[in-house]
């Protein structure tokens, strides 16, 4: 295992300049940045502070984790990111975390290979599913009007997206679990075979082609499950389906509905299901915390904590059963014209692979299955970029994210069919460089041999790069990166907007931000095109170019 963790998956730590918070007595902190929140025992003092490596998805959960920190007299300091980004986190010998808490046991199993984590035990479980739109739902045939679902096969999926009648978003399977988990429960239903997949197997070129023709479906990627979840929420009559926990489409749904929107309905693949199991496991690092770490442990399988996760969608009894399904809470959540079904007759689980062919199918993924990508980078080259080193840590980030041999160590490394535009821009946008496939070299030559020098006009570039789409969008998985450490003086916002919201397709416009940029005119980028902004303003460059290709 310890090969694969090391030469197949290290992730890019994706905690950007989080920062640490108080909290008032009895009270979780809505948290000062999305990664970071802290719970303090109601009573206003406790015994000790447990800093805890845990999945972007536990967010969802902070009623349980405060419950747990109330009865156990223990502060808890959540840091959220990726569960491929704990396995890391693992395998440099647990970091200053005291506990972690991904959403699968896998990535515990693969990153701890220093056999630090102690005590590691599921908190809950959630299979990932289909949340489909209801009127897709009612359209392919897969849904009742009273919201109902029918057993739905993977192959009836692919089809689907075969005859053009179904598109949906997931996380990418190389940054995430949700993604991941889901990547291999379709391979091993698309197989037939009902049993752990083999390596002859995910050599087998029908099977390969049949999980190309599903993945070609995705029209949205993301490196982050809750993100993806407010990704839908926030532009909810774009989105046929996503791939995601059963609990985020619960979350969604409360959403959703509370806002006037009709909810996604659970599609549970009828061959094969991923399931996660969110353990909790403590880091022996010597820090002699293992006290506090069992009485919050404990605290955390209480009856009230667990009626608390299960209120929040989580499954807390055997076999992936409700322990409390006549609390009134747990009934909002599980509710049948969602298409929730809590029988554990609904989940067929598979059987999860050994590590080596999670590292070949992961490698699959990321180099000949998954939707082609289409990225344009809009990089500032003004003359503020040569004075706060910005553009050294531009182009170190293009090398991270572009050079195979680098991005190949964060399992982001381009495909043959990705396409790759460079738009450099000060008062006005440059020629373009582009690059298809895997020879990005013309590319990082060209960023490596500008120098900063001008104004900025991010729009004017922003408008050359939509004009350099391509005519048929749904053959990629489409993005604008912009990057700028300055406020845009000239240019039109005005008229940019007017030609983007003219696109029959509009891509997101995801940005990186530093220096002195200004994030209300890249928020009103990100929240135009449903998008983000990344705050590369600590330094890492790298570490942020790397986290931004994995949302594409």
């Amino acid at each position: 295992m310890k090969g694969f963790a090391v030469g197949a998956v290290l992730a890019a730590v994706m905690t950007l300049g989080s920062c640490f918070g108080t909290t008032p007595p009895g009270k979780a902190n809505p948290a000062p940045s999305p990664n970071l929140q802290t719970f303090t025992p109601a009573n206003g003092s406790s015994s000790a502070t447990l800093s805890i490596a845990s999945g972007s998805e536990n967010g969802e959960v902070s009623n349980a984790i405060q419950k747990a920190s109330d009865e156990s007299g223990v502060a808890i300091t959540m840091h959220y990111m990726g569960s491929l980004d704990i396995m890391n986190a693992l395998e440099q010998g647990g970091s200053s975390y005291d506990a972690v808490w991904p959403a699968s046991s896998m990535w515990i199993s693969m990153g701890d290979t220093k056999h630090i984590v102690k005590d590691a035990a599921s908190t809950s479980t959630t299979p990932i599913v289909f949340g489909v739109a209801q009127s897709k739902a009612m359209a392919l045939g897969w849904a009742k009007p009273d919201g109902s679902t029918r057993p739905v096969s993977t192959s009836e999926v692919m089809d689907a997206v075969k005859a053009k009648q179904l598109k949906f978003s997931m996380t990418s399977a190389t940054q995430s679990n949700s993604g991941a988990s889901a990547y291999l429960a379709f391979l091993t239903a698309l197989s037939g075979k009902q049993q752990a997949l083999s390596v002859a197997e995910l050599n087998d070129p029908a099977l390969q082609a049949s999980a190309k023709t599903l993945l070609s479906g995705v029209d949205r990627s993301s490196g982050s499950s809750d993100w993806l979840k407010d990704m839908v929420v926030s532009d909810p009559g774009r989105v046929d389906a996503m791939v995601n926990y059963e609990s985020l489409v619960i979350a969604a749904n409360r959403q959703l509905t509370g806002n006037g929107h009709d909810p996604l309905l659970a599609v549970y693949p009828s061959d094969g299901i991923a399931i996660s199991d969110s353990p909790l496991g403590y880091v022996d690092r010597g820090q002699k915390l293992d006290g506090a770490f069992a009485k919050f442990a404990k605290a955390l399988h209480s009856k009230e904590s667990q009626k608390l996760f299960e209120q929040a969608g989580r499954r807390t009894g055997l076999g992936g059963t409700l322990a409390n399904p006549n609390d009134a809470g747990v009934k909002s959540a599980f509710r049948a014209d969602w298409g929730i079904n809590a029988k554990p007759d609904a989940l067929k689980a598979i059987a999860m692979p050994s590590a080596d062919v999670i590292s070949k199918a992961l490698d699959l993924y990321q180099t000949a299955l998954r939707k082609p990508s289409y990225t344009i980078w809009v990089v500032d080259y003004s003359g503020s970029m040569g004075g706060n080193g910005g553009r050294d840590g531009v182009v170190k980030g293009l090398n991270a994210a572009l050079d195979p041999a680098q991005a190949k160590r964060s399992m982001i490394q381009p495909a043959p069919n990705d396409v790759n535009v460079f738009i450099p821009f000060d008062s006005s946008p440059q020629n373009d460089t582009v690059a298809k496939g895997t020879d990005t070299g013309a590319i990082l030559d060209r960023a490596n041999a500008l120098e900063a020098g001008g104004g900025t006009d991010i729009y004017s570039a922003l408008d050359k790069a939509i004009r350099e789409l391509p005519a048929d969008l749904s053959q990629y998985t489409t993005a604008i990166v912009a990057m700028t450490d300055g406020h845009s003086e000239t240019g039109s916002r005005d008229s940019f907007m007017s030609h983007y919201r003219a696109l029959k397709d509009k891509p997101p416009i995801f940005s990186i931000m530093f220096g002195d940029a200004d994030p209300s005119q890249l928020e009103d980028l990100a929240g135009t095109s449903n998008a983000k902004v990344f705050d590369g303003r600590n330094g890492n460059l790298a570490s942020v170019f790397r986290t931004v290709k994995g949302y594409n």
